[in-house]
């Protein structure tokens, strides 16, 4: 994990301050909701992500067949959020499943991550069309070296190019042990699917709290990178810290929701007794 938060810390150096204090607060913000309320207040969320969707699906659509994009995206908003709160309950179940599945994917690439960086800063692996590359380990790098490995490999200006070049140089990484991570994708899904039969309240509750804390980690290295502080390089690799600290926090985001935060509990009101007639 420190290996991808690393990257994840050179590539946003190159945004300026607002930016980085904008992207890190609002993170922050979604992240909470997400950590502590998710389960609560799962009904505008999936609403509200039904919207994103449809708008940007009114986007395409508008662009594709030359129309009013304003209108396009708002009906389209409209629609999927209507949709998307009518569906509330079959949705939600369904991002859960893709969550957890995502979140064993995830695991599984952040290890990988973690393994190029032995005593040597340089780690040579083969691609499946067997070519050889040589991958360079962030972790054994000087935060100077970071920032120009990383305009060697964009080779051009802009936050673009570099994001570009950095998720192809971590793909060059993960490429050689992708077949494990689909199976680790898989895997997930299929215990999440299982879990759904079982434990439905506990993994929808897991799943907002995972997703809650990496948006809240993720937004407080945007933010204090936003002040100048780089967080990640400042911990060293210390290899149980930021899995420590994922791992704690989300059980406490799923325990809050399971027992103190979860979803209002229905009030049925009793109807009184008419008085019978003298």
């Amino acid at each position: 994990m420190y290996e991808l938060f690393l990257r994840i810390e050179t590539l946003f150096l190159a945004l300026n301050t607002p930016v980085l204090l904008g992207v890190g607060v609002l993170l922050l913000l979604v992240g909470l909701v997400l950590w502590l309320g998710g389960s609560r207040y799962s009904t505008v969320i999936v609403g509200l992500l039904g919207a994103v969707v449809g708008s940007v699906a009114g986007l395409l659509v508008g662009q594709w067949l030359s129309l009013h994009l304003w209108l396009c995206m708002i009906v389209g908003a409209t629609v999927l959020a209507a949709a998307s709160v009518l569906l509330r309950n079959v949705l939600i179940l369904v991002l859960a499943v893709l969550v957890i599945a995502s979140l064993s994917g995830a695991g599984y690439v952040v290890v990988v991550l973690d393994r190029i960086a032995p005593e040597q800063p340089e780690t040579k692996t083969e691609t499946q069309s067997g070519q050889s590359l040589l991958i360079q380990s962030f972790t054994n790098m000087e935060p100077g070296a970071r920032m120009k490995y990383v305009d060697e490999i964009s080779k051009e200006e802009g936050f673009r190019e570099r994001l570009r070049a950095m998720l192809d140089n971590t793909w060059q990484a993960v490429e050689p042990h992708v077949w494990k991570v689909g199976l680790s994708v898989l895997a997930g899904g299929i215990v999440a699917i299982f879990l759904v039969w079982l434990i439905k309240k506990a993994l929808i509750a897991l799943s907002y709290s995972v997703v809650g804390t990496a948006a809240i980690l993720l937004g407080t290295q945007t933010a204090l990178l936003g002040v100048g502080v780089q967080a990640v390089s400042e911990i060293g690799p210390r290899p149980w810290v930021l899995p420590g600290t994922f791992l704690g926090m989300a059980a406490i985001g799923w325990i809050c929701q399971l027992f103190f935060l979860g979803p209002k509990a229905k009030t049925h009101v009793a109807k009184e007794p008419q008085e019978s007639e003298k």
